[in-house]
């Protein structure tokens, strides 16, 4: 597998900073006598202060909405692209644009429209974020499942079928889970919610998606891949596979968090091995160009 690095960062340009985790995007309650299910699309992004631009957690084109319904509410999300960084005293804003199709394209109508600051006050250990994502607007309300991570890293994930084949028909699964180290007692003694058995979902083949494979290298297309991870926690990756009417085989794999460099892995489903790479980075402070000198 060939993989693309960033620059070396000098240490007053990048380290490891607080970050944000987003675990999931929720349309949690509609108004206005919308009818299920919803074909929505549409934007939804977070904006930190590294650069002011949008940092893509869910995009979808009118000609390829997702399909909500009464029982699968859950964005599928495909970012974000890189660790969102908290520091106080700059809000993290969360900025939406979401529709819902109609038969012609003026009978749209607005689903969530929003830009709004998210403020998180430091802490010295990784936690929960509760109660402070959910957004009503227009004819809806998201709530947004929000992860507080000190001293992040970042982390990317690849994963590639390396020996045997992916069957066709088989539902898979590929999740990301995260540790919090830092002051773990004293977040217990304030019966603070843990980030540790929060999934991220990294893809899901049981809605539209499909577990994806090219041809090249055996790549699967993951629809997110990067996440955040305290710099002395570790990193779970976390595959299910399954047939309809057929039992589930599981496999995971645990990653020390490194500042820099690549972890590598295998995971063994049975009727095939797949590869796991992490690669690790530092966050950089400020923001850096495909075409920056170093």
């Amino acid at each position: 597998m060939r993989f693309t690095h960033k620059p070396v960062l000098d240490n007053f340009t990048a380290c490891a900073l607080d970050a944000l985790q987003i675990f999931s995007v929720k349309v949690a309650a509609t108004s206005g006598g919308l009818p299920r299910p919803l074909d929505v699309f549409g934007i939804v992004s977070m904006r930190d202060s590294v650069d002011r631009n949008r940092n893509v957690l869910f995009h979808r084109t009118r000609d390829n909405c997702q399909t909500l319904t009464e029982q699968e509410r859950n964005l599928l999300l495909v970012g974000p692209t890189r660790a969102i960084v908290l520091s106080m005293p700059e809000p993290v804003i969360v900025d939406v644009e979401l529709k819902v199709k109609g038969t012609t394209e003026s009978e749209d109508k607005h689903l969530s429209y929003l830009a709004v600051p998210l403020l998180c006050h430091g802490k010295r250990y990784s936690r929960m974020l509760l109660n402070s994502g959910s957004y009503a607007s227009k004819l809806s309300t998201l709530e947004f499942r929000l992860g507080y991570i000190v001293s992040s890293v970042e982390a990317t994930i690849f994963v590639r079928v390396i020996c045997g084949s992916w069957p066709d028909g088989f539902h898979g699964q590929f999740a990301a889970f995260t540790t919090g180290v830092r002051w773990k007692d004293l977040a217990r003694e304030k019966n603070i919610a843990s980030v540790d058995d929060e999934r991220i979902l990294l893809l899901d083949s049981r809605g539209d998606q499909k577990v994806v494979v090219t041809g090249d290298d055996g790549k699967i297309v993951l629809s997110r891949c990067v996440v955040s991870v305290e710099d002395k926690g570790e990193l779970k990756v976390h595959v299910r596979a399954w047939k309809v009417d057929d039992s589930v085989v599981e496999a995971e794999m645990v990653f020390t968090a490194l500042k820099a460099g690549l972890s590598n892995g295998e995971l063994d489903m049975g009727f095939c091995k797949l590869g796991v790479s992490v690669a690790w980075s530092l966050i950089s402070r400020k923001p850096v160009y495909a075409d920056s000198v170093m």
